[in-house]
């Protein structure tokens, strides 16, 4: 389990997922029991979607040099683009139902970053959701049953699935 630091709004932080050989960078939005939100930096100095960073995943929190300079061109680049919290961050199961009435598509990732579940949740269970997946070609496939307690993280509202939607 990590160190909790004291994060603040519209600040920028980088988290080091157990297992994971990259970060997950983002403007520090809102933080719960079980989930951390950010709008998510992925490239360079590019906002694009939410992205909720499970805390019991989480080796470790940054905010060093890089983090402050991000922090000085997003206040430039998106000077009014305040993100709020909308989501239930305390538990994981009223979070993916929130997520579930209100989003189309997501994606999440395990204990390792270089595959990602995408697709549209079928059904929810007390401590699991059954994904509906989508393939990287917008087509759909399986079913598959993932807990909630091995979710690192999950994304929405960013350019890719946006892309994908528009070929459903």
């Amino acid at each position: 389990m990590f160190k909790s630091i004291e994060m603040r709004p519209n600040k920028v932080y980088s988290f080091l997922i157990e297992g994971w050989d990259d970060e997950i960078t983002g403007v520090f939005v809102a933080e719960g029991k079980e989930w951390i939100l950010v709008w998510e930096n992925q490239n360079d100095f590019l906002l694009d979607g939410l992205r909720f960073v499970h805390k019991t995943k989480i080796e470790e929190i940054i905010r060093e040099e890089d983090e402050i300079f991000k922090d000085k061109v997003f206040s430039k680049k998106y000077p009014s683009s305040i993100k709020t919290n909308r989501y239930n961050l305390d538990n994981s199961y009223l979070l993916f139902k929130q997520i579930n009435e209100e989003e189309d598509l997501l994606h999440y990732d395990l204990d390792n970053d270089e595959e990602i579940f995408l697709g549209m949740i079928g059904t929810l269970e007390k401590d699991a959701l059954k994904l509906k997946t989508l393939t990287s070609q917008a087509q759909w496939s399986e079913f598959i049953m993932c807990p909630f307690s091995e979710i690192s993280t999950i994304a929405i509202q960013n350019d890719y699935l946006r892309s994908l939607k528009l070929m459903l």
